[in-house]
Protein backbone atom coordinates (compact mmCIF):
# COMPACT_ATOMS: atom_id res chain seq x y z
CA UNK A 1 0.00 0.00 0.00
CA UNK A 2 1.30 3.41 -1.00
CA UNK A 3 -0.18 6.56 0.49
CA UNK A 4 1.00 9.92 -0.87
CA UNK A 5 -0.10 13.22 0.64
CA UNK A 6 1.69 15.50 -1.84
CA UNK A 7 3.08 15.20 -5.35
CA UNK A 8 4.41 11.81 -6.41
CA UNK A 9 7.04 12.10 -9.13
CA UNK A 10 7.91 8.96 -11.07
CA UNK A 11 10.27 8.65 -14.02
CA UNK A 12 10.41 5.80 -16.48
CA UNK A 13 7.73 3.17 -17.19
CA UNK A 14 5.50 2.08 -14.32
CA UNK A 15 3.49 -1.13 -14.08
CA UNK A 16 0.42 -1.23 -11.86
CA UNK A 17 -0.94 -4.75 -11.65
CA UNK A 18 -4.09 -3.92 -9.70
CA UNK A 19 -6.85 -1.31 -9.87
CA UNK A 20 -5.99 2.38 -10.01
CA UNK A 21 -8.52 4.53 -8.18
CA UNK A 22 -8.09 8.26 -8.74
CA UNK A 23 -10.34 10.74 -6.95
CA UNK A 24 -10.27 14.26 -8.33
CA UNK A 25 -8.95 15.74 -11.57
CA UNK A 26 -6.51 13.61 -13.58
CA UNK A 27 -4.51 14.96 -16.51
CA UNK A 28 -3.31 12.18 -18.81
CA UNK A 29 -1.24 13.27 -21.81
CA UNK A 30 -1.39 10.02 -23.79
CA UNK A 31 -3.75 7.13 -22.99
CA UNK A 32 -3.74 3.75 -24.69
CA UNK A 33 -6.54 1.39 -23.68
CA UNK A 34 -6.33 -2.29 -24.65
CA UNK A 35 -9.59 -3.51 -23.14
CA UNK A 36 -13.14 -2.45 -22.36
CA UNK A 37 -13.65 1.12 -21.17
CA UNK A 38 -16.81 2.09 -19.31
CA UNK A 39 -17.85 5.68 -18.65
CA UNK A 40 -20.67 6.34 -16.19
CA UNK A 41 -21.03 9.97 -17.27
CA UNK A 42 -20.62 12.10 -20.37
CA UNK A 43 -17.42 11.93 -22.40
CA UNK A 44 -16.45 15.34 -23.76
CA UNK A 45 -14.06 15.20 -26.72
CA UNK A 46 -12.77 18.50 -28.03
CA UNK A 47 -10.90 16.99 -30.96
CA UNK A 48 -11.43 14.39 -33.68
CA UNK A 49 -12.66 10.90 -32.82
CA UNK A 50 -11.22 8.19 -35.05
CA UNK A 51 -13.00 4.85 -34.72
CA UNK A 52 -11.83 1.80 -36.67
CA UNK A 53 -14.28 -1.09 -36.69
CA UNK A 54 -17.91 -1.38 -35.68
CA UNK A 55 -19.39 1.30 -33.42
CA UNK A 56 -22.82 0.96 -31.83
CA UNK A 57 -24.26 4.40 -30.99
CA UNK A 58 -27.73 4.51 -29.48
CA UNK A 59 -28.38 8.24 -29.84
CA UNK A 60 -26.28 10.58 -32.01
CA UNK A 61 -26.65 14.34 -32.18
CA UNK A 62 -24.50 16.07 -34.80
CA UNK A 63 -24.25 19.86 -34.82
CA UNK A 64 -22.15 20.31 -37.95
CA UNK A 65 -21.34 18.79 -41.32
CA UNK A 66 -21.36 15.01 -41.55
CA UNK A 67 -19.48 13.30 -44.37
CA UNK A 68 -19.91 9.63 -45.19
CA UNK A 69 -17.42 8.06 -47.59
CA UNK A 70 -19.31 4.76 -47.76
CA UNK A 71 -22.92 3.63 -47.85
CA UNK A 72 -25.37 4.82 -45.21
CA UNK A 73 -27.78 2.02 -44.30
CA UNK A 74 -30.94 2.90 -42.38
CA UNK A 75 -33.25 0.04 -41.41
CA UNK A 76 -35.94 2.43 -40.18
CA UNK A 77 -37.51 5.72 -41.16
CA UNK A 78 -35.42 8.82 -41.83
CA UNK A 79 -37.06 12.11 -40.85
CA UNK A 80 -35.48 15.14 -42.52
CA UNK A 81 -36.59 18.56 -41.32
CA UNK A 82 -34.70 20.47 -44.04
CA UNK A 83 -33.86 20.12 -47.70
CA UNK A 84 -32.15 17.07 -49.16
CA UNK A 85 -29.78 17.77 -52.05
CA UNK A 86 -28.85 14.72 -54.12
CA UNK A 87 -26.24 14.99 -56.85
CA UNK A 88 -26.18 12.07 -59.26
CA UNK A 89 -28.55 9.15 -59.82
CA UNK A 90 -31.08 8.38 -57.09
CA UNK A 91 -33.12 5.18 -56.97
CA UNK A 92 -36.31 5.58 -54.92
CA UNK A 93 -38.62 2.57 -54.80
CA UNK A 94 -41.72 4.26 -53.36
CA UNK A 95 -42.13 8.04 -53.09
CA UNK A 96 -45.01 9.85 -51.44
CA UNK A 97 -45.00 13.64 -51.85
CA UNK A 98 -47.30 15.80 -49.74
CA UNK A 99 -46.46 19.20 -51.18
CA UNK A 100 -45.46 21.02 -54.35
CA UNK A 101 -42.94 19.22 -56.56
CA UNK A 102 -40.94 21.15 -59.14
CA UNK A 103 -38.88 19.50 -61.85
CA UNK A 104 -36.38 21.61 -63.78
CA UNK A 105 -35.87 18.95 -66.45
CA UNK A 106 -37.87 16.34 -68.30
CA UNK A 107 -39.88 13.74 -66.37
CA UNK A 108 -39.90 10.30 -67.98
CA UNK A 109 -42.74 8.08 -66.73
CA UNK A 110 -42.69 4.50 -67.95
CA UNK A 111 -46.06 3.61 -66.43
CA UNK A 112 -49.55 5.09 -66.00
CA UNK A 113 -50.00 8.58 -64.55
CA UNK A 114 -53.06 8.85 -62.28
CA UNK A 115 -53.99 12.46 -61.52
CA UNK A 116 -56.90 13.24 -59.20
CA UNK A 117 -58.03 16.84 -59.27
CA UNK A 118 -57.37 19.75 -61.61
CA UNK A 119 -54.31 19.49 -63.86
CA UNK A 120 -52.93 22.44 -65.79
CA UNK A 121 -50.87 21.27 -68.78
CA UNK A 122 -49.41 23.98 -71.01
CA UNK A 123 -48.39 21.81 -73.96
CA UNK A 124 -49.49 18.19 -74.43
CA UNK A 125 -48.29 15.85 -77.14
CA UNK A 126 -50.07 12.48 -77.26
CA UNK A 127 -48.75 9.75 -79.53
CA UNK A 128 -51.42 7.14 -78.82
CA UNK A 129 -55.14 6.80 -78.20
CA UNK A 130 -56.82 9.36 -75.96
CA UNK A 131 -60.09 8.52 -74.26
CA UNK A 132 -62.28 11.08 -72.53
CA UNK A 133 -65.08 9.82 -70.28
CA UNK A 134 -66.67 13.27 -70.06
CA UNK A 135 -67.04 16.38 -72.19
CA UNK A 136 -64.07 17.94 -73.92
CA UNK A 137 -64.23 21.71 -73.53
CA UNK A 138 -62.01 23.49 -76.07
CA UNK A 139 -61.94 27.26 -75.55
CA UNK A 140 -60.03 27.95 -78.75
CA UNK A 141 -59.81 26.57 -82.29
CA UNK A 142 -59.62 22.81 -82.77
CA UNK A 143 -57.57 21.61 -85.74
CA UNK A 144 -58.26 18.04 -86.83
CA UNK A 145 -55.74 16.91 -89.45
CA UNK A 146 -57.30 13.50 -89.94
CA UNK A 147 -60.83 12.13 -90.08
CA UNK A 148 -63.36 13.30 -87.50
CA UNK A 149 -65.80 10.49 -86.76
CA UNK A 150 -68.84 11.57 -84.75
CA UNK A 151 -71.34 8.99 -83.54
CA UNK A 152 -74.56 10.36 -82.11
CA UNK A 153 -76.10 13.83 -82.09
CA UNK A 154 -73.85 16.70 -83.11
CA UNK A 155 -74.82 20.35 -82.74
CA UNK A 156 -72.81 22.71 -84.96
CA UNK A 157 -73.67 26.41 -84.79
CA UNK A 158 -71.72 27.55 -87.85
CA UNK A 159 -70.29 25.15 -90.43
CA UNK A 160 -68.03 26.17 -93.28
CA UNK A 161 -67.11 23.32 -95.60
CA UNK A 162 -64.62 23.81 -98.42
CA UNK A 163 -64.82 20.60 -100.38
CA UNK A 164 -67.28 17.87 -101.21
CA UNK A 165 -70.15 17.04 -98.84
CA UNK A 166 -71.80 13.67 -99.10
CA UNK A 167 -75.10 13.12 -97.31
CA UNK A 168 -77.55 10.27 -97.42
CA UNK A 169 -80.43 12.60 -96.47
CA UNK A 170 -80.85 16.33 -96.36
CA UNK A 171 -83.46 18.24 -94.37
CA UNK A 172 -83.84 21.96 -94.99
CA UNK A 173 -85.19 24.49 -97.44
CA UNK A 174 -81.98 24.98 -99.41
CA UNK A 175 -81.53 28.65 -98.58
Amino acid sequence: TLSVAGILGLTGSQTISGDLDVDGHTNLDNVSIAGVTTAAGAIDLNADLDVDGHTNLDNVSIAGVTTATGNIVANGSIDLAGDIDVDGHTNLDNVSIAGVTTAAGAIDLNADLDVDGHTNLDNVSISGVTTAAGKIDANADVDVAGTLDVDGHTELDNVNISGVVTATTFVGNGD
